[in-house]
């Protein structure tokens, strides 16, 4: 097994356990903002970067922004299904129909960067605007981490990473950009704890996804504006950057909320 294979094992699993624990451990709310974070998206291009050049990476990115549609038809595809049917199966069928189409209309297409970027903006705003003012209760209370539960998220999401990278040079930066949309992160951990806890929690945590997203726009915009001039690395640092100061902005509100109910659990001494 190779050392990039590895750190790419590595960073991936560290990614999905700490979602799992922002979801069983703090607030289902929160770890739907961060499951928009750029993790998947950011270990993906990063390893593109790596693998096939900065240039594929920053092209791939491009699309990338457009895949953020098909990414949110997925997420609304689950939200929607898991409410009206009880089949885990059926629903995780339609999840990934309503990705699939996006996601093969917008590869067959020849973006330009502010294109994209239009596309991703209307896309999450749009998303954004369905989901707001839905309420869906929390997990309550903190949970006991199984190893199965644990085991399972990380070969799934392992396993999403690693098909998606290691196919890249086959499939072009096209769809190669959209595939790397795809909530690497968010897909094993709304599947198993929808499974664990019943769909209210997986609905709690794809509510509040497409805010989150607006972080994963600002990082594909850097990275692909940043990696052709400063490499890998540091437009890889520059990308979570303004990710980081995003996601700040737009995750002020759940914390604060978290906080309050938190303080209004502890007993007063």
């Amino acid at each position: 097994m190779s050392a990039l294979l590895i750190y790419k094992l590595c960073i991936t699993m560290l990614a999905v356990l700490g979602l799992s624990f922002v979801a069983e451990k703090i607030s289902a709310r929160l770890a739907g903002l961060l499951s928009g974070y750029p993790i998947g998206t950011a270990i993906i291009l990063h390893f593109y970067g790596l693998e096939y050049g900065a240039q594929f990476a920053a092209d791939a990115a491009i699309f990338n922004l457009c895949g953020l549609l098909a990414s949110q038809c997925f997420a609304y595809s689950y939200y929607r299904a898991s409410q009206r049917i009880r089949s885990l199966f059926l629903v995780t069928v339609l999840a990934l129909a309503g990705y699939l189409l996006p996601a093969f209309i917008v590869s067959q297409t020849n973006p330009t960067r502010p294109t994209a970027l239009a596309i991703a903006i209307i896309a999450t705003t749009l998303f954004c605007v369905l989901l707001r003012g839905n309420r869906v209760k929390q997990m309550s209370g903190a949970r006991t981490w199984s190893a199965r539960l644990i085991a399972g998220r990380l070969v799934l999401t392992a396993t999403l990473v690693l098909v998606v990278t290691e196919f890249a040079d086959m499939v072009g930066p096209g769809w190669a950009g959209v595939f790397s949309a795809f909530p690497v992160a968010l897909y094993p951990l709304v599947l198993l704890l929808h499974r664990e806890y019943g769909p209210e929690t997986a609905q709690s945590i794809l509510g509040n996804f497409p805010y989150g997203l607006w972080s994963v726009i600002a990082y594909a915009l850097t990275v692909s504006l940043a990696y052709p001039l400063y490499g890998v690395v540091w437009g890889t640092l520059l990308g979570f950057a303004n990710a980081t100061a995003v996601l700040a902005v737009m995750g002020t509100k759940p914390l604060l909320l978290y906080l309050k109910s938190h303080r209004q659990k502890v007993p007063e001494t």
